[in-house]
């Protein structure tokens, strides 16, 4: 099973969480209030398209700088239900299917930049992409330490007949991905890419032993 490995944590600033109340736009059309950050007016009925280039946390109104690794995820999930409504495409069946088509690829936006921004792994991979930092799913770790515990833990999962090895495994499994989360965020926070990089390659690991491991106690 994994050991927890010591290391020295480095002091991390305050997060800076953004306001629960989005910022007010207003729609291109008729000029009120929009009620997300996405062009979709409930007034009167306008709704376009989002550029290719827009961020995700910008669909929705979630702050990018300073640190982009920072997500506030009860936020995140309370923005995605309301913006998945707004352009729920059944809502605008009656106004064409021109808008209909529109709010079905919003949609899609919508759920991929949630999906994307809701696991640590998949958000650091997107900020590595966002400054051309390109990183494979078979890229490994050159920490031998490291990869001696990845395949112990394996083992054992493998091998495991008692829930209590298993639920012990994932309490320490746990603790290493916390740790290497916090060290997601304090190399984004400074643009050390390389160690970004190196971390999310760790993250994918523990999260496989992560998976592995739950999908032993559904199974027992």
């Amino acid at each position: 099973m994994l050991s927890i490995r010591r290391h020295i944590l480095r002091q991390r600033p305050a997060r800076l969480f953004h306001s629960s109340v989005p910022r007010s736009r207003p729609c291109p059309s008729c000029s009120r209030p929009l009620p997300s950050s996405l062009p979709a007016c409930i007034n009167c009925g306008h709704i376009s398209s989002l550029s290719q280039n827009t961020k995700h946390h910008d669909i929705f109104d979630l702050p990018y700088e300073p640190n982009p690794f920072v997500v506030d995820i009860s936020t995140l999930k309370q923005r995605f239900r309301n913006a998945q409504a707004l352009c729920h495409p059944d809502s605008w069946a009656s106004k064409g299917s021109n808008k209909q088509d529109i709010a079905q690829a919003l949609s899609g936006r919508i759920n991929e930049a949630y999906q994307c921004l809701l696991n640590p792994l998949s958000r650091a991979e997107y900020i590595l992409q966002r400054h051309h930092v390109p990183i494979s799913e078979t890229e490994h770790v050159e920490d031998i330490e490291f990869m001696a515990e990845i395949m112990q833990a394996r083992e054992t999962v493998e091998e495991a007949e008692d829930v209590a090895e298993i639920e012990i495994l994932l309490q320490q499994n746990n603790i290493e991905i916390k740790r290497t989360e916090e060290e997601l965020e304090g190399a984004v926070g400074k643009a050390q890419w390389a160690d970004v990089k190196s971390a999310a390659i760790r993250l994918r690991y523990l999260q496989g032993i992560q998976s592995a491991a739950k999908k032993w106690l559904d199974n027992h």
